[in-house]
Protein backbone atom coordinates (compact mmCIF):
# COMPACT_ATOMS: atom_id res chain seq x y z
CA UNK A 1 0.00 0.00 0.00
CA UNK A 2 2.55 2.59 1.13
CA UNK A 3 4.41 1.91 -2.39
CA UNK A 4 1.60 2.32 -4.29
CA UNK A 5 0.67 5.52 -2.63
CA UNK A 6 4.17 6.69 -3.23
CA UNK A 7 4.00 5.77 -6.95
CA UNK A 8 1.16 7.45 -7.11
CA UNK A 9 2.36 10.69 -6.03
CA UNK A 10 4.88 10.41 -8.05
CA UNK A 11 2.85 9.59 -11.21
CA UNK A 12 1.32 13.02 -10.42
CA UNK A 13 4.73 14.80 -10.29
CA UNK A 14 5.77 13.51 -13.34
CA UNK A 15 2.71 15.39 -14.73
CA UNK A 16 3.97 18.49 -13.48
CA UNK A 17 0.90 18.55 -10.79
CA UNK A 18 1.25 19.06 -7.16
CA UNK A 19 -2.21 20.03 -6.79
CA UNK A 20 -3.27 16.26 -6.91
CA UNK A 21 -6.15 15.53 -4.25
CA UNK A 22 -6.25 12.91 -2.39
CA UNK A 23 -9.34 11.16 -3.72
CA UNK A 24 -7.03 11.11 -7.10
CA UNK A 25 -4.29 9.38 -5.07
CA UNK A 26 -6.54 6.83 -3.60
CA UNK A 27 -8.45 6.20 -6.99
CA UNK A 28 -4.63 6.04 -8.83
CA UNK A 29 -3.25 3.60 -6.15
CA UNK A 30 -5.93 1.60 -5.38
CA UNK A 31 -6.60 2.27 -1.95
CA UNK A 32 -9.54 3.98 -0.22
CA UNK A 33 -9.77 6.97 0.48
CA UNK A 34 -9.90 6.12 4.11
CA UNK A 35 -6.47 4.51 4.16
CA UNK A 36 -4.78 7.94 2.97
CA UNK A 37 -6.34 9.84 5.37
CA UNK A 38 -5.29 7.40 8.32
CA UNK A 39 -1.63 7.26 7.04
CA UNK A 40 -1.40 10.39 5.37
CA UNK A 41 -3.77 13.43 6.87
CA UNK A 42 -2.01 15.97 4.77
CA UNK A 43 -1.04 16.98 1.18
CA UNK A 44 2.35 17.33 2.51
CA UNK A 45 2.93 14.20 4.33
CA UNK A 46 1.46 12.46 1.03
CA UNK A 47 4.41 14.68 -0.83
CA UNK A 48 7.17 13.70 1.82
CA UNK A 49 6.22 10.04 1.05
CA UNK A 50 6.51 10.37 -2.59
CA UNK A 51 9.53 12.81 -2.88
CA UNK A 52 11.34 10.79 -0.03
CA UNK A 53 10.93 7.12 -1.82
CA UNK A 54 12.04 9.09 -5.03
CA UNK A 55 15.03 10.41 -3.50
CA UNK A 56 16.39 7.36 -2.36
CA UNK A 57 16.34 5.16 -5.73
CA UNK A 58 20.20 6.27 -6.59
CA UNK A 59 21.85 3.82 -4.11
CA UNK A 60 25.64 5.39 -3.26
CA UNK A 61 28.39 3.44 -5.04
CA UNK A 62 30.80 2.00 -2.95
CA UNK A 63 33.38 -0.42 -5.12
CA UNK A 64 36.23 0.14 -2.92
CA UNK A 65 37.78 2.34 -5.81
CA UNK A 66 37.13 6.12 -6.15
CA UNK A 67 37.34 5.70 -10.30
CA UNK A 68 34.66 2.64 -9.96
CA UNK A 69 32.63 4.73 -7.89
CA UNK A 70 32.65 7.98 -9.90
CA UNK A 71 31.73 5.84 -12.65
CA UNK A 72 28.92 4.07 -11.46
CA UNK A 73 27.51 7.05 -9.80
CA UNK A 74 27.77 9.25 -12.74
CA UNK A 75 25.50 6.40 -14.75
CA UNK A 76 23.40 6.13 -12.40
CA UNK A 77 22.31 10.21 -11.95
CA UNK A 78 22.37 10.65 -15.52
CA UNK A 79 19.39 8.07 -15.28
CA UNK A 80 17.54 9.65 -12.49
CA UNK A 81 17.98 12.95 -13.72
CA UNK A 82 16.68 12.53 -16.83
CA UNK A 83 13.25 10.79 -15.17
CA UNK A 84 10.00 12.42 -15.77
CA UNK A 85 9.93 12.50 -11.70
CA UNK A 86 12.90 14.43 -11.26
CA UNK A 87 12.70 16.75 -14.71
CA UNK A 88 8.75 18.18 -13.65
CA UNK A 89 9.98 18.13 -10.08
CA UNK A 90 12.98 20.68 -10.88
CA UNK A 91 10.62 22.58 -12.98
CA UNK A 92 8.41 23.21 -10.68
CA UNK A 93 10.78 24.25 -7.93
CA UNK A 94 12.72 26.61 -10.75
CA UNK A 95 9.17 28.49 -10.61
CA UNK A 96 9.61 29.28 -6.87
CA UNK A 97 5.84 28.83 -7.10
CA UNK A 98 5.98 26.44 -4.26
CA UNK A 99 8.41 27.23 -1.62
CA UNK A 100 7.12 24.44 1.00
CA UNK A 101 7.20 21.97 -1.81
CA UNK A 102 11.44 23.65 -2.37
CA UNK A 103 11.66 23.22 1.27
CA UNK A 104 10.43 19.58 1.52
CA UNK A 105 12.32 17.90 -1.33
CA UNK A 106 15.87 19.77 -0.22
CA UNK A 107 15.21 18.26 2.96
CA UNK A 108 14.70 14.66 1.64
CA UNK A 109 17.56 15.29 -0.14
CA UNK A 110 20.09 15.95 2.49
CA UNK A 111 20.44 12.54 3.97
CA UNK A 112 20.63 11.41 0.52
CA UNK A 113 23.61 14.11 -0.15
CA UNK A 114 24.99 13.30 3.19
CA UNK A 115 25.43 9.81 1.74
CA UNK A 116 26.78 10.76 -1.55
CA UNK A 117 29.49 12.96 -0.27
CA UNK A 118 30.41 9.79 1.98
CA UNK A 119 31.47 8.25 -1.66
CA UNK A 120 34.11 10.95 -1.73
CA UNK A 121 35.08 11.03 1.84
CA UNK A 122 35.79 7.23 1.51
CA UNK A 123 38.20 7.64 -1.60
CA UNK A 124 39.82 10.79 0.65
CA UNK A 125 40.38 8.61 3.45
CA UNK A 126 42.16 5.29 1.33
CA UNK A 127 44.44 8.37 -0.14
CA UNK A 128 42.90 8.07 -3.91
CA UNK A 129 41.77 11.91 -3.88
CA UNK A 130 43.20 14.84 -3.58
CA UNK A 131 42.18 16.24 0.22
CA UNK A 132 42.02 19.96 -0.98
CA UNK A 133 38.85 19.21 -1.69
CA UNK A 134 35.65 18.69 0.18
CA UNK A 135 33.25 15.85 0.08
CA UNK A 136 30.37 18.57 -1.26
CA UNK A 137 32.80 19.82 -3.80
CA UNK A 138 33.55 17.06 -5.69
CA UNK A 139 29.69 15.33 -5.57
CA UNK A 140 28.53 18.75 -6.84
CA UNK A 141 31.11 18.54 -9.71
CA UNK A 142 29.92 15.67 -10.78
CA UNK A 143 26.48 15.36 -10.12
CA UNK A 144 25.97 19.08 -11.27
CA UNK A 145 25.86 18.77 -15.11
CA UNK A 146 24.45 15.37 -14.90
CA UNK A 147 21.46 17.14 -13.52
CA UNK A 148 21.78 20.09 -15.81
CA UNK A 149 21.81 18.63 -19.02
CA UNK A 150 17.35 17.36 -18.43
CA UNK A 151 16.79 20.67 -17.35
CA UNK A 152 18.04 22.74 -19.68
CA UNK A 153 18.95 20.55 -22.62
CA UNK A 154 15.77 18.26 -22.13
CA UNK A 155 17.64 15.30 -22.74
CA UNK A 156 19.64 12.74 -20.56
CA UNK A 157 23.33 13.18 -21.13
CA UNK A 158 24.90 10.79 -23.38
CA UNK A 159 27.54 8.04 -22.63
CA UNK A 160 30.26 10.18 -24.58
CA UNK A 161 29.22 13.07 -22.19
CA UNK A 162 29.08 11.28 -19.02
CA UNK A 163 33.05 9.90 -19.38
CA UNK A 164 33.86 13.50 -19.94
CA UNK A 165 32.48 14.22 -16.72
CA UNK A 166 34.06 11.72 -15.35
CA UNK A 167 36.85 12.15 -16.62
CA UNK A 168 36.79 15.84 -15.65
CA UNK A 169 36.35 15.18 -12.16
CA UNK A 170 38.79 12.10 -11.61
CA UNK A 171 41.83 14.77 -12.85
CA UNK A 172 40.38 17.46 -10.61
CA UNK A 173 40.70 15.33 -7.84
CA UNK A 174 43.98 13.21 -8.30
CA UNK A 175 46.33 13.56 -5.68
CA UNK A 176 49.10 15.52 -5.61
CA UNK A 177 52.47 13.86 -7.16
CA UNK A 178 54.21 13.27 -3.99
CA UNK A 179 51.85 13.54 -1.41
CA UNK A 180 52.11 10.25 0.01
CA UNK A 181 48.56 9.06 -1.73
CA UNK A 182 47.90 6.56 -3.97
CA UNK A 183 47.56 7.56 -7.99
Amino acid sequence: MRIAVGEACLAFLAEGRLDFTTVEVAARAGVSRKTIYRWWPTHTDLLVEAVSMHVRQVATPDTGAWESDVRAFAEQIAEFAAGPVEVASTALMATHRYPEFNKLVLEQYRPVLEAWQQMAQRAIERGEVNSDHTPEAMVNALAAPLFLAPMTLGRKVSPDEIERIVGIVLAATRPAPGSGSRP
